[in-house]
């Protein structure tokens, strides 16, 4: 989702193409890497193509090229840090969502609500309040590591039992950046479109049937 909200508040041209479970095997010679997603840009005034592949990739370009990564030094820096902060606990995430519906995967959830989530949270309070708690991480404008926070907790929030520990009482300052990131117009938008309820129940029908229940209609704050 992070760089779906980076295309929608970098204000560019797009449009994203879904595949089903049923096309995956003939698609999936066709892409760079043997995986999704990858983007492809195309010059309108010379009509090169450049095709992109792996997340971190493909988010961090689009994050250049819209200058969400801080205006000086010191805030690209910052921005940096944090991306490695959220990436973290994205990549602990997503080792849970991934090994099933075992014991393995049921101690792992629990460290994630119990211990890691906790820890972030304290993390990103903290850094929030050195900049003046006014809804952004680095600087006075939205960047990528606002953008990057919001989308981990869409996944986060949808997770059952989630909520015990991340919440408004939590997190207040985590809930100001979600809500800066979540009401950009254009973002917004995108947020109330079919295409975001397609991603949406795709995530969920993915998920399903692992060691915790997950109900995307959680994430929204806005």
């Amino acid at each position: 989702m992070t760089i779906r909200a980076i295309l929608c508040i970098g204000g560019a041209n797009w449009t994203a193409k879904f595949v089903t479970a049923d096309e995956w095997s003939k698609v999936k010679p066709t892409t760079p890497f043997g995986t999704l997603p990858y983007l492809k840009v195309i010059d309108n005034k010379t009509g090169e193509v450049l095709v992109v592949s792996e997340i971190s990739a493909i988010e961090r370009y689009l994050a250049q090229k819209f200058e969400l990564l801080g205006l000086t030094e010191a805030e690209k820096l910052q921005v940096n840090v944090l991306l490695s902060l959220h990436n973290s606990l994205n990549n602990f995430w997503i080792q849970c969502m991934l090994l099933g519906e075992n014991a393995f995967a049921a101690d792992n959830l629990v460290k994630l609500i119990n211990t890691k989530v906790p820890a972030w949270i304290a993390n990103c309070e903290k850094e929030q309040v050195k900049n003046g708690s006014i809804g952004h991480f680095v600087g006075q404008q939205i960047t990528y590591a606002d953008i990057a926070a919001s989308t981990l907790m869409d996944a986060l929030l949808s997770i059952g039992g989630m909520e015990a520990v991340l919440n408004e009482k939590t997190a207040p300052n985590l809930y100001a950046v979600k809500r800066k990131v979540d009401s950009h117009p254009r973002y917004l938008s995108f947020r109330k479109s079919e295409d975001f309820k397609k991603l949406s129940i795709g995530t969920e029908g993915f998920v399903s049937g692992k060691a915790f229940s997950y109900d995307t209609k959680k994430m929204h704050v806005v």
